[in-house]
Order: structure tokens, then sequence, then C-alpha cells
């Protein structure tokens, strides 16, 4: 049997090289196309994989559309499709995910693109391709009325309205339509900085179970939302993952305000990306001319909450909360109230050195009320309602968990906190520098600070 289907793949390249075997595969291979747009994927992948085992054309592109969707956090060749006009669009972005991604670390981008340009890709294009997926400016562009519902949904998602955006593309995926006979799926949307990040792998599997291009079938049972209400995951020890994060919620402004709010002088939004790694790869003070030793700037994910507070989230510097703090509260409220939390990370001996927790809240300008708890300790000030009164969520038989996870629930609660999971721990978002979360210190003041280096053996 091997032998066999080996003799028919070795053939394949011959034009006069046909039989019952050929035809019956051909067939197979067009029914599996139709059978997909209509939705029934699990009929047309067997179909595929033995069309492929004969070497019968399409096979292998049909299939790798179905495997990646299902997979779509992996990178897939797909070879000289990119040489056709109708198809670059949606593919020379996908083929590009690799080299950013870094699996292109031998040769480098010099050999991708020169593998582009040997399959039919003008250079140019690949060159302007692999720029704009490097710098996430990239934007999935498809044509017809499936465009309009990518644009909506990239708007939510752009501002951490993962869930309402993917909702918006379910409902809109019947509209989708192939440019040609080779593409069974809007596969270019993978490729997309903001849209990409939302195909999990049951998403796939329901993009693939939906009928598309025209065909009819049955519609998939939706997938379920992925964000949970409020604030409580942040306290879920598999919830965030987050060693300590801080954040600032702003009522009434855009997210795009932020930066001239609370933002270091020039600053602005960048490109949608992933939080972490921009934390990681900002300068540190003293790696920045003009920035002193003691302030605390730091790398802030923008977006919007479910009930439209705006909200600037770091959730990666690890910073610890010490004297010289300065709540940027009251500058985030000059159009509404402004609320800050921040939980420092924990420490390996938390006995001796118990995290510290902060609460303050501001409206136009004038911090309201605030408060600091560490262990046993609380240091307030105004008019804390009794909802929010530190006493009352901070109980002395408590664990920190326990006692973080009152908190959380009654801001969502009391004032309709919420930060959107996905979006902050698996999603892109724009981000910004700060100004210095501390003060600078007065007349016989002291600070420290301490970098450390870690090298390897």
């Amino acid at each position: 049997e091997a032998m066999y289907r080996s003799f028919h793949a070795d053939r394949v390249a011959r034009p006069d090289f046909v039989n019952a075997t050929t035809h019956l595969q051909d067939a197979h291979v067009e029914e599996a196309r139709l059978l997909a747009l209509r939705g029934r994927y699990e009929e047309a992948l067997p179909l595929l994989e033995e069309a492929l085992s004969f070497g019968r054309p399409r096979s292998a592109v049909l299939l790798k559309q179905l495997r990646h969707l299902l997979a779509p956090r992996g990178s897939w060749d797909y070879g000289n499709l990119v040489a056709d006009q109708r198809y670059l669009p949606e593919v020379l972005p996908v083929e590009a995910m690799g080299p950013v991604s870094g699996d292109w670390r031998l040769g480098g981008d010099d050999r991708w693109l020169g593998m582009m340009a040997a399959r039919g890709a003008a250079r140019e294009s690949a060159e302007a391709v692999l720029k704009a997926m490097r710098d996430g400016t990239h934007r999935y562009a498809p044509a017809g009325p499936w465009a309009r519902a990518v644009a909506e949904a990239r708007e939510l998602a752009r501002w951490g309205a993962t869930d309402a955006a993917w909702r918006v593309l379910r409902d809109a995926l019947p509209l989708w339509e192939a440019p040609g006979p080779l593409l069974i799926a809007p596969i270019g949307l993978l490729a997309d900085p903001v849209l990409g990040a939302l195909v999990t792998p049951e998403r796939g599997r329901e993009i693939l179970a939906t009928p598309r291009a025209g065909e009819t079938g049955a519609a998939p049972e939706p997938v379920s939302d992925l964000d949970p209400p409020g604030l409580a995951w942040l306290a879920e020890p598999s919830g965030a993952n987050f060693d300590g994060y801080r954040c600032v919620w702003a009522e009434g402004v855009s997210p795009s305000r932020l930066p001239a709010l609370i933002g270091e002088e020039g600053a602005e939004l960048s490109a949608p990306t992933d939080p972490r790694k921009a934390s990681w790869r900002a300068p540190k003070p003293h790696e920045r001319e003009g920035v002193e030793l003691w302030e605390d700037r730091t790398v802030a994910a923008v977006g919007r909450t479910a009930q439209g507070w705006a909200f600037a989230f770091d959730g990666h510097s690890h910073r610890h909360l010490g004297k010289l703090f300065l709540s940027p509260a009251p500058a985030a409220s000059l159009s509404g109230r402004a609320v800050v939390v921040w939980r420092e990370p924990r420490r390996t001996s938390p006995g001796d050195h118990p995290a510290a927790f902060h609460l303050s809240v501001a409206e136009r300008g004038e911090e309201l009320y605030a408060f600091t708890v560490r262990g046993t300790e609380i240091e307030r000030s105004g008019a804390i309602p009794e909802a929010l009164d530190p006493a009352r969520l901070f109980r002395p038989e408590a664990s920190e968990m326990d006692s973080e996870l009152r908190l959380l629930e009654a801001l969502h609660t009391e004032l309709g906190l919420s930060l959107p999971r996905f979006a902050l721990t698996q999603g892109r978002l724009p981000t910004f520098t700060t100004r210095s979360w501390t003060r600078a210190p007065r007349a016989g003041e002291g600070f420290a600070y301490v970098y450390v280096v870690q090298h390897r053996p």
C-alpha cells in the first residue's frame, strides 16, 4: 500500500500520469475543499490526508490551513502560494511569522527574504511585510464585507475588549470570501498583531466549523468568553502570574489620553505589543540620560475596561512601594475619578516583610482618600467608604491572598473596576512610559538604588 501511494506521489509532476486513482483523489480534494467551506472540517481532514499521501496537487496547501487553525500559535510554510497575487496579502504575513518569532536564526532575514523571492514574491513586498510584522504595525486588511468586521474587531481588541472583538469576528465569519480556490480559511487573521492573539485553538476550531465563502451549513456552538469579570483573577495563583502589579484607572477619558495625563514628557502610545516584553526591554534609570536614580518610571499597558474606565497597568516591573511614593491618581483624575492600586511583589520571607497594598482615589485633581496596608500596619487618609475600609478588608487572622481578594472584589462592586485578563496575559496592547511613581527626596531623606546584572556562567 505504501509503495502504491509512493508510486503515485513520485509521478505527480507528470501531466500525462492520469488513472482512476488520480481521478478519485483529485475528486476527494475538491470534496474536502467544499466540506471545509461548509464548516465540516473534521470530514475534510481524512480526505486531504489520504490525497496528500498520493501527492495530489492542492491537498498539502488545503490541509496546512486546517492544521494551522487547529494549532494557531505555530508557523507554517505555504510554499509557492505567495507567488499568486490573489493569496499574497493573506499568506506572506503568515509566512513572516516564522522569522519574526525567531524561528529563522540560521541565515536570518536574508535567508527568508531570498526564499520568498525564489517562490515569486517581490523582495520589496517581503521586506515591507517583515518590517511591519516586526514593529507591530501590520494590519490584516481583507476585501469585502468581512473587512468591516475585522476593522471593528481590531478597534475593540486594541483596547483590551478581546471577547467583544471575537464576537464581532464570529458573527461576520460567514461573510469571508475566498480570493481563490486554494484558500479555505482567513489564515491572514493569524498574522495580525492585535487580532492574531485572539485565535486560541478553541477559536481556531470555531473558525473551521463556521460555514463561509457562500457555502451553507450548521453553525457551531459559540466558544465561551475568556475574560472573567472584575479583578479577582489577579489574586488567583493560576490567573495571572504577576509577581506584584500596579494600575491606574481614569474615568471619563480615552485610553489615548493617558500618556498626556500621567506619562513622562513626550510620552506616546506604542504600537500594540506584548506588555511583558516591552517592560523587559525598557532601559533602567541609570541607562537613560536625564533620569534620576530615585525615579520610578514604568512601562504600562493601556486599555479600556468593560465599564469604560481607561487603565494603565504594570505587572512586570517588580518594584516595591517606598516612602517616596507619589500616587498618580490626582494627575489622572482631571476629567472624573481616578483610582490607583499597587500590590507589591511578595517577598521570600512574607512574615518578616509583608507585601504592601495601596489604594488611592482622586477626583478632579484632588485626592479623596487613600490607604496603605503592610501586615497589621494601616496608614489612611480621607473619608474612606465603609465598603473599602481597610480594617474590614484586611483582617489580622486572614492571609495576604484572602485580604487581597476581598479588596479586589470590593473595588469591582463599589467602583466598577475590572481588567481584561486575556489582553494583559496573552494579547497585545499599546504601552507608554509613565512619570515617576516616586517624588524627589527632600532634605535629609535618602534612597537606595540597586541594579542586579545576571551573567551567564
